[in-house]
C-alpha cells in the first residue's frame, strides 16, 4: 500500500473538522445553508491554514464529482495567457448533472502574469451560472485590484499555537507516536501558524529520531540556533568576546547551518525580545516555548531599547547584504564582529550604542557598590541611630529599582495611568511634549515658541505631583520634573497643531 503523508491523511473532509478558522467556517456554513454562495471567492492567508482544503469541502458540500466537476489549477505553473484562454473555454462545459455546480480552484493566483489576469477578468465577472471560482493566495497584495473587486475576499488567519498543539496531540495518539506535550508545543511554535507545516515537522522529527526526539533535534532540523547557541551569543555580546562568537559560528557551520539561516534565527529571537520590551503581556502576539521565553526575558534585561534597536538594524542590514554577495560566511562573521565590538562601527547608532553600553557598565558598578553597602550594613546589624545614618547615606541613585535607561519603554504606560486622573486638556499637555531623562530629572521638551504650554506645565503643581507619584511607583525614585523650550519644530502637521489646540481649549474649528 502506498504511504500517505500525515497532513494528507488527516486533511479535514467536512466543515466541522476545520480548525482555527471559526469565522470563515461560520460564514461559509451560512451561505451553504441559504444557498447564497457567490460566483467567485478570493481566499487569502498564510500557507497551510486551510484555504485549498476549504475550497474542496465547499465542492463536496455542493455534491460535485471530484473528477468531473472540480478543476484544480496551480497558477504558479499555469500563469500564461494561453493557460487562461484554455480555462476560459472549459468553463462553458456543463457540470456532470444539471443541478450541480462546477468548481474551479486556482491556487497561488498572485502568480498569474498581468496579461493572464486581464484575460481572466471577463470570465471571472460573468461566469456561467453553474460555475464557482475559488482563488487562493498567500500574497493578496500582488493580486490585481480588478480581480479582487470581482470576488468575495475571505481572509484566513494563522492558527493559534494551542489549537495546533491539540491537533498534533490527537494525530500522534492515533498514530501511536509517543511525543511529549512540550515537544508538540515547540513544534507548534516553529510552525508559525501553519497546521500543515506542524504536521510535517512532527512526522519528519518522529521518523528521524523516534521517541527520543528532543528540542535540539528540532532546532538542528530547521536550521535554527538552539538554546545553548543563543546563550553563548548573549554572553559573547556582554563580554565583547569576538573569539567566542566566531567559534559559535564555526561550530554551527560544521553542523550544516547556513549563514542565512543563522541570521534569520537571530532576527526571530531579537524580534521576540523587542516585543517583550515594548508590548504588554496582553497584546504580545508571540507565544514562546518555555526554554526560549527565559532567554528572551534575559536578553530584555541585558539590552536597553537603544542597544536592541541597533542590533535589529544590524540584522536587517546583514539580511539584505547577504543576498547580494557570494561570501555568505564572511558577511556573517563581519556582522558578528560588529555585534560584539561596537567600537568597530562608525554609524551614528553604533556610536550611541557605545555610549549606552558605557552607561550600563557604570550602572553595573553602582549596583555592585550598593550590594556591598547592604552587605556591610547587614553584617553590622545596626541598632543605634548612627548605624541607621549609614543606610540613609547610601546615594539615592543606588536605590533605583527600575531601569531609567529604558524610560521610553515605560513612558507610554505612565501616560496611560495619568490619563485616568487628568482632564483631556491636561492630558493633551503631556502628549504634546517630548520627555527626556537627565540623571534624576524628567524634562518635558516643549515645542519652540510655545510659552503658554511651558508656563502651564511648570506652574501646575497638581500635574507635576501626579507624574512624580507615578514615576516613583514605577521606578522607585523621586524625580524632579520641569518643562523647557525644545526645538523650533516637532515635525507636526498643521492638522495635528489644530487638533492639539482644540483639545487644550475645548474649542471647535469654525469654517
Amino acid at each position: 500500500m502506498t504511504y500517505q503523508a500525515l497532513y494528507r491523511k488527516y486533511r479535514p473532509g467536512k466543515l466541522d473538522d476545520v480548525v482555527g478558522q471559526s469565522e470563515v467556517v461560520s460564514l461559509i456554513q451560512g451561505q451553504l445553508k441559504e444557498r447564497e454562495l457567490t460566483h467567485a471567492y478570493l481566499f487569502s492567508g498564510p500557507r497551510g491554514v486551510g484555504k485549498t482544503t476549504l475550497a474542496r469541502i465547499i465542492a463536496k458540500e455542493l455534491g460535485c464529482d471530484p473528477v468531473f466537476d472540480v478543476s484544480e489549477i496551480d497558477a504558479a505553473s499555469h500563469n500564461k495567457v494561453d493557460d487562461i484562454r484554455e480555462l476560459n473555454e472549459s468553463v462553458n462545459f456543463v457540470a456532470s448533472s444539471p443541478d450541480k455546480k462546477r468548481i474551479f480552484i486556482l491556487d497561488e493566483v498572485h502568480m498569474l502574469s498581468n496579461a493572464a489576469s486581464n484575460a481572466f477578468l471577463k470570465t471571472l465577472e460573468e461566469p456561467p451560472e453553474h460555475v464557482i471560482f475559488i482563488l487562493a493566495t498567500t500574497e493578496p497584495e500582488r493580486v490585481l485590484e480588478t480581480i479582487k473587486s470581482r470576488t468575495t475576499h475571505i481572509i484566513f488567519k494563522k492558527i493559534e499555537e494551542e489549537v495546533i498543539r491539540e491537533r498534533l496531540l490527537l494525530i500522534s495518539k492515533k498514530e501511536k507516536m509517543k511525543i511529549s506535550k512540550e515537544i508538540l508545543l515547540l513544534i507548534a511554535n516553529f510552525s508559525d501558524g501553519s497546521l500543515r507545516d506542524a504536521i510535517n515537522l512532527m512526522e519528519q522529527g518522529f521518523n528521524t529520531f523516534g521517541e527520543k526526539i528532543s528540542e535540539d533535534n528540532l532546532y538542528n532540523m530547521l536550521g535554527k540556533l538552539n538554546r545553548g547557541d543563543v546563550e553563548n551569543l548573549l554572553e559573547a555580546i556582554q563580554n565583547q568576546d569576538t573569539s567566542q562568537v566566531l567559534d559559535l559560528a564555526k561550530v554551527t557551520f560544521s553542523k550544516g547551518m547556513q549563514p542565512k539561516d543563522f541570521l534569520l534565527s537571530l532576527s526571530e529571537f531579537f524580534r521576540n525580545v523587542l516585543h517583550v520590551k515594548y508590548l504588554s503581556e496582553e497584546t504580545n502576539p508571540n507565544e514562546l516555548s518555555t526554554s526560549v521565553e527565559g532567554l528572551v526575558r534575559k536578553a530584555n534585561e541585558q539590552f536597553t531599547s537603544q542597544q536592541l534597536i541597533r542590533i535589529l538594524d544590524l540584522l536587517d542590514e546583514a539580511n539584505v547584504d547577504i543576498q547580494r554577495t557570494t561570501s555568505h560566511q564572511l558577511k556573517l562573521e563581519l556582522f558578528l564582529i560588529k555585534l560584539v565590538k561596537p567600537e568597530l562601527g562608525t554609524d551614528s547608532k553604533t556610536v550611541a550604542y557605545r555610549v549606552d553600553l558605557l552607561e550600563g557598565q557604570i550602572k553595573s558598578s553602582e549596583t555592585v557598590l550598593l550590594e556591598k553597602s547592604k552587605g556591610k550594613i547587614e553584617k553590622e546589624k545596626p541598632k543605634d541611630s548612627a548605624s541607621k545614618k549609614k543606610l540613609e547615606n547610601v546615594p539615592e541613585k543606588l536605590k533605583i529599582k527600575g531601569e531609567l535607561r529604558d524610560f521610553d519603554v515605560h513612558w507610554p504606560k505612565v501616560l496611560s495611568d495619568a490619563k485616568e486622573s487628568l482632564s483631556p486638556k491636561k492630558y493633551a499637555y503631556l502628549t504634546s511634549v517630548i520627555p527626556i531623562v537627565d540623571n534624576h530629572t524628567l524634562i518635558f521638551k516643549v515645542p519652540g515658541g510655545n510659552d503658554f504650554l511651558l508656563n502651564q506645565i511648570n506652574t501646575d503643581g497638581e500635574l507635576i505631583e501626579l507624574i512624580k507619584s507615578l514615576l516613583a511607583k514605577r521606578f522607585g525614585v523621586d524625580m524632579q520634573i520641569k518643562a523647557e523650550i525644545g526645538s523650533d519644530s516637532f515635525n507636526e502637521s498643521n492638522e495635528d497643531t489644530v487638533q492639539l489646540a482644540q483639545e487644550m481649549f475645548d474649542a471647535e474649528e469654525i469654517n
